[in-house]
């Protein structure tokens, strides 16, 4: 069951996250559909993507793609791995891939707990 709060907190981390990886005025798209017994929001940027050799590495803890001191953008590297935990308690999944053009789609999906939909 969905956790309005903590589901607030997975979305607000995607967003932030897509606004500080995105060019400067580059939109972040935001899509809702109805998949079967679940809702799957997608939140798709347009930055750089993630490399091939940190994707396996993305929802760890302290996980940052470029973990250098000069790094340009800032965080912990906590947010993902929280949020892959609060979908996981809730009984949805989190993931991600490759945006065609560039960028990356990261997509939750949160089970229905609603009796069946006609």
């Amino acid at each position: 069951m969905a956790d309005g709060d903590r589901l607030s907190q997975v979305v607000t981390n995607l967003l932030s996250n897509g606004v500080k990886f995105s060019p400067p005025g580059s939109a972040i798209d935001l899509s809702v559909e109805w998949r079967l017994r679940s809702w799957r929001l997608n939140i798709a940027d347009r930055g750089m993507g993630i490399p091939d050799e940190f994707k396996p590495k993305v929802f760890e803890k302290f996980a940052q793609a470029d973990g250098s001191n000069s790094r340009k953008t800032g965080g912990t590297g906590l947010g993902l791995s929280i949020a892959r935990e609060i979908m996981l308690r809730m009984g949805g999944t989190i993931g991600f891939a490759d945006r065609s053009g560039g960028g990356t789609v990261f997509c939750i999906d949160i089970l229905d707990s609603q009796p069946s939909r006609s």
